[in-house]
């Protein structure tokens, strides 16, 4: 098995490979060898397709719209797959989506499959006779995949890779034979690389190899160490940061096999982590790559606000916050917006004086409230009574914050913005409204006018109250 808290990734630091951590395709500065600011080899990350890409990018395939679930229907690697298997099958699909992990098993059976069928061509087999080979060559795989957890870069060496896949004569429990390894090689399920063999698509590898991965020990040797007492021997050895990718994919095994409370659990347990050692990459980049792939971040929602309030709390004593859970995290875990805002409300206390370079939690509240002010304008009145101050920003509080967001994007949804704010019966909402009345009368025109035929008392009374306020600042058409 693989040594403890050791886990796989790309064969090496010059090809171009699909997939890897946070369903992003890396491709690597070529000969490069320095690190980036990240800890990863130089490399363009490249995200999953927007939703335009990706509907082109379907049709291409011939995958129709509906085919992927949600989370995945963007992501390159999957359609790919996705049409590979689906011009394999000898009908029309179930029409039910399908996710990235049911796109890779079907995907890793259709090629054990192609392998057999090679196999059982070459040395005269039929029947069930292929079916039974085609299982033995899936365990011949998932070995090559456990094998590749040990040391290195994520690969088999030429020995291990024939070992398990013969050029000659196969031996009897693999039911004999010749041609294992110019079959594998064939259907492309392996590449060539260096001296030795991987896996053609780096996520697929990932997927595989987090199936086989001692996510415990991982984890102990790569973030908990420092809980470990004194004297005690471990076998572990250093792990490249880009090895990340099957230690990710064992965390999002976790909640698949054993529930949503586990995974919760061990993201907690990271977050206490990083708590101790503010540096550590490992805790901070497997937070963020499973807090940002699970398909649903809703049940997390406890360990989004530990780590938010953590990440404030430490910026208060004039700590550093890891570069990866910067402003543009945010944005995507897959949580409702009330979820989004409320973070985004902890978050701000973090944030430096505005005349600082960089961005901010405050700048992308904004640009959530540019994008969609329907939706996030009453989340905004929601802060009116956070009235903790902005360490950063003298005299200003997050009730405050609030208050000049939604002033200074007025114009993204104006109307929509006075119905929120009568709604409101907080004191910030009138003041906002008195506003409102001197600088856009208009607008305080068209609502009283609303507000007035209303039958509710309190809207007819909002009308005398506003009316009032705006008739001085009121000009004729």
């Amino acid at each position: 098995g693989p040594a403890p808290g050791t886990a796989a990734g790309p064969s090496d630091g010059t090809d171009a490979v699909e997939g890897g951590p946070a369903s992003a395709q890396r491709v690597t500065a070529g000969g490069a060898r320095g690190r980036g600011q990240d800890g990863l080899l130089p490399c363009v990350r490249l995200g999953d397709l927007r939703d335009d890409e990706a509907r082109e990018a379907r049709a291409r395939h011939g995958v129709p719209d509906g085919a992927l679930a949600d989370p995945d229907a963007g992501h390159p690697l999957t359609i790919r797959l996705l049409s590979e298997v689906r011009a394999a099958l000898p009908g029309p699909p179930a029409p039910v989506p399908v996710t990235r992990d049911a796109v890779f098993t079907a995907y890793l059976d259709l090629m054990c499959l192609r392998v057999a069928t090679r196999l059982a061509d070459e040395n005269g087999l039929r029947g069930t006779a292929v079916r039974r080979l085609a299982a033995k060559v899936s365990g011949q795989v998932h070995e090559a995949a456990r094998r590749s957890l040990g040391p290195g870069q994520g690969g088999l060496d030429r020995e291990s890779f024939e070992t398990l896949f013969p050029c000659g004569p196969a031996p009897a429990r693999l039911g004999g034979g010749t041609g294992w390894a110019p079959a594998v090689l064939a259907e492309g399920l392996f590449v060539p690389t260096g001296s030795g063999y991987r896996f053609a698509h780096e996520e697929l590898a990932d997927w595989i190899q987090g199936t086989h991965l001692d996510l415990g020990e991982a984890l102990r040797a790569l973030v908990h160490r420092r809980d470990t007492p004194l004297g005690t021997h471990t076998r572990t050895l250093p792990v490249p940061h880009h090895r990340i990718g099957s230690v990710v994919e064992a965390l999002l095994l976790l909640a698949r096999q054993h529930g949503v409370p586990q995974l919760a659990l061990t993201l907690e347990e990271l977050v206490h982590a990083l708590d101790r050692d503010p540096h550590s990459w490992w805790a901070a980049r497997l937070l963020a790559e499973a807090l940002t792939r699970v398909p649903d971040a809703t049940p997390y929602t406890d360990v989004l606000r530990l780590l938010a309030d953590g990440i404030a709390e430490r910026a208060g004593d004039g700590q550093p916050t890891p570069q990866v859970f910067g402003p543009a995290f945010w944005t995507a875990p897959r949580v409702p917006a009330a979820t989004r805002l409320d973070l985004l409300r902890r978050l701000v206390l973090a944030d430096g004086p505005p005349h600082e370079p960089g961005p901010r939690h405050l700048d992308t509240a904004a640009g959530l409230l540019v994008a969609d002010p329907r939706t996030v304008q009453p989340l905004l009145v929601r802060w009116f009574d956070d009235e903790r101050p902005l360490p950063a920003t003298p005299h200003a509080t997050v009730a405050t914050a609030a208050q000049a967001l939604l002033h200074t994007h007025r114009h993204r949804g104006l109307d929509g913005l006075t119905e929120v704010l009568v709604d409101s019966t907080h004191r910030r909402a009138d003041e906002l409204l008195a506003v409102l009345a001197e600088e856009e009368p208009s607008a305080l025109c068209r609502a009283v006018e609303r507000w007035a035929r209303d039958e509710r008392p309190a809207r007819q009374r909002a009308a005398v109250t506003h009316g009032l306020r705006t008739a001085p600042h009121a000009r004729p058409a």
